[in-house]
């Protein structure tokens, strides 16, 4: 027994020797990182270490908040999967805040809602647009990062304070704003040519629509919501609108 509790001992220790020379590690890192000039994604990458290390989460939303800002080329040096991540996040935010309404609920705080069910044979154009989204500069040439709401359900700011996990009381008033940051961060969503992922479309500026469909109970409270985004465009010579799907982003679903 004495042999079993020097081991439990020794070993006890060698964990708290370890635990410590990573946390030298990254305070020491911390010192480089906010001492000099490297990237907001290098930083972001310390804050989600300390974060592990000190058992508090760093959501996907907080560790990109910077990226906002960044032009395309800078934003591309951050891997595809963590902004879809991003993305995922903020439409489930979004939808999230729908959920135990009512129909009239909804309807006091968007205008003019489609409460029609989710029908996979009409396609992606069906239920409610809750906004579009244009990109109008990458801030890879002349001037900064710029977006454009319009058509929005909801005004603009609202839209992204729910975005955010924030459910701030609806304002239907404004239906249009333009914004020095993104909302979105996905490379299907960063470039006004539209979809990146590897599918042949027709060339020309895309506008990134938001939609969602509603479920409700036998209370009639809101208990689901879909959400997905398409690139879109007016087609060439015809008119007929062309509309792609977003890599991670076609089926953002919330319960309650």
């Amino acid at each position: 027994m004495k042999r079993v509790w020097q081991r439990i001992r020794l070993e006890k220790g060698q964990g708290m020797v370890e635990f410590a020379l990573i946390a030298c590690f990254v305070v020491g890192l911390a010192t480089i990182i906010y001492n000099s000039n490297l990237s907001n994604s290098a930083q972001s990458a310390y804050e989600s270490v300390s974060s592990y290390l000190s058992g508090v989460p760093v959501t996907t939303q907080a560790t990109l908040q910077d990226s906002r800002v960044l032009s395309n080329t800078e934003l591309r040096q951050i891997s595809n999967n963590q902004r879809i991540a991003h993305d995922q996040e903020a439409l489930a935010n979004l939808s999230s805040i729908f959920l135990g309404k009512s129909q009239n609920e909804i309807k006091n705080m968007l205008n003019g809602p489609s409460f029609d069910a989710y029908d996979p044979s009409k396609g992606l154009s069906q239920a409610t647009l809750l906004f579009d989204y244009d990109i109008k500069n990458t801030g890879d040439e002349d001037g900064s990062v710029q977006t454009y709401f319009r058509n929005a359900k909801a005004s603009p700011d609202v839209l992204l304070q729910w975005m955010e996990g924030n459910y701030i009381q609806s304002d239907k008033k404004i239906k249009e704003k333009t914004y020095n940051e993104r909302v979105f961060l996905s490379d299907d969503l960063i470039d006004p040519s539209g979809v990146l992922n590897g599918m042949e479309h027709e060339a020309g500026t895309y506008a990134a629509s938001v939609r969602c469909a509603f479920t409700f109970d036998s209370d009639g409270k809101c208990d689901s919501v879909r959400t997905w985004v398409t690139r879109t465009k007016k087609q060439d010579g015809t008119g007929n609108w062309l509309r792609y799907e977003c890599e991670g982003l076609t089926k953002i679903v919330v319960t309650k």
